[in-house]
């Protein structure tokens, strides 16, 4: 009993050292900080803006990407990065695909700790870094698709009740994220995309991550808050939220329609069309009439799109 009982604490800090990386069907494979650490290095830096200044880093590490293709011959379509205390950050396969990626174990000069190793990807903003790279989850479900139905976000959170100070938030004001949901829902389980007007795209879980959040209003727009994720992963200025397949955007950026459709892998043609409903009739306007002249979906609540 007592053999057990130590192999299975051997175990346990062998992991906690390592990172685990989880297949489709749940079969792991474990990979130890130790033998990633005999990987060869090379030298890289970032430019970041931090607290208004423009801060640069040099880093040692490996081109992360390229190794996980060489090594790891399973079949994906989404990859989550996993840290220790929970934050988190999904692609497809077609967007990681085309990201550089770094596992880093110095930053200038400096040797990162074992729970500190950073997944640096020097294209995006750090808020899709990873600290204390612990998990990495390979699904073989695709993209939310198409959806079935867009609303607009700004007009759709006026007819919602604004509450000022929602709790277990302070000094703020904004509508409950469950509110955005049809009463028959929110005890259900939904997939959730967020988009936000500075490109970062975050997917997340109703209500595993988005229990008590809430969508505040601020000066630049509306972002999220969630007591259930870590604060790094709140998104500022939302102008995208898709909750299955029912989306709401921001009136005055249809044109990210554009950059998502690639994200999302939508395969919309160039020759999209928004089907709306003008005076009991529907109608039907091309995307480029629509982005060179807004005001045609000035009274549109609501539209679909034919790819």
């Amino acid at each position: 009993m007592k053999k057990i009982l130590l192999f299975a604490l051997l175990l346990t800090l062998s992991i906690l050292n390592a990172i685990i990386i989880t297949g489709p069907k749940g079969d792991s494979l474990i990979y130890s900080y130790t033998d990633l650490a005999k990987i060869p290095r090379e030298t890289f830096t970032t430019t970041r803006v931090k607290s208004g200044e423009i801060q640069e880093d040099v880093w040692t590490g490996f081109r992360f990407n390229r190794w996980l293709n060489e090594n790891i011959q399973i079949p994906y379509k989404i990859i989550r990065f996993e840290s220790a205390d929970n934050y988190m950050v999904s692609f497809s396969k077609a967007e990681f695909d085309s990201l550089e990626c770094w596992l880093a174990f110095t930053q200038n000069g400096q040797l990162l700790p074992d729970n500190g190793l950073r997944l640096i990807f020097p294209q995006l903003r750090d808020m899709k870094w990873i600290r204390g790279l612990e998990r990495i989850v390979l699904e073989d479900f695709s993209p939310l698709k198409l959806p079935v139905r867009f609303e607009f976000l700004d007009k759709r959170l006026k007819k919602e009740t604004i509450i000022d100070n929602p709790p277990p938030f302070t000094d703020t004001k904004g509508y409950y994220f469950a509110d955005l949901l049809p009463l028959s829902a929110r005890k259900d389980t939904h997939s959730v995309v967020l988009y936000s007007s500075d490109g970062i795209k975050c997917s997340l879980e109703y209500p595993r991550h988005l229990d008590g959040a809430i969508i505040e209003l601020t000066d630049y727009g509306f972002s999220l808050k969630s007591p259930s994720i870590p604060d790094g992963m709140w998104l500022k200025d939302i102008i995208y939220l898709q909750i299955d397949d029912w989306a709401l955007i921001k009136s005055d950026n249809l044109d990210a329609l554009i950059t998502l459709n690639r994200i999302m892998d939508w395969k919309l043609s160039p020759d999209v069309q928004f089907i709306v409903n003008i005076d009991g009739k529907e109608e039907k306007i091309p995307l480029s009439d629509v982005l060179s002249h807004p005001d045609k979906l000035a009274d549109i609540n609501s539209f679909e799109l034919i790819p």
